[in-house]
């Protein structure tokens, strides 16, 4: 049987670049990279607690299933 875990993502199309997401973010999993203007994700920090897929004022942040092995 697979498993299902959930993924973060974005849309930079869709993105205002308001950075809501990395103040809502409990754990520092998203930041800004000040050098270019985009936002940075680290997915060994992220709990996936969806706090920045609310905080996104235009839905370019959301959550997706993605399917794991079966294997460790």
């Amino acid at each position: 049987m697979s498993k299902r875990k959930i993924r973060l993502a974005w849309n930079s199309d869709y993105c205002r670049h308001c950075f809501g997401c990395t103040a809502m973010c409990q754990r520092g999993a998203l930041t800004v990279d000040h050098e270019y203007g985009t936002l940075r994700y680290d997915i060994r920090l992220c709990i996936r607690c969806g706090s920045c897929v609310r905080a996104c004022p235009t839905g370019a942040m959301y959550a997706e299933e993605e399917p794991l092995s079966d294997h460790p």
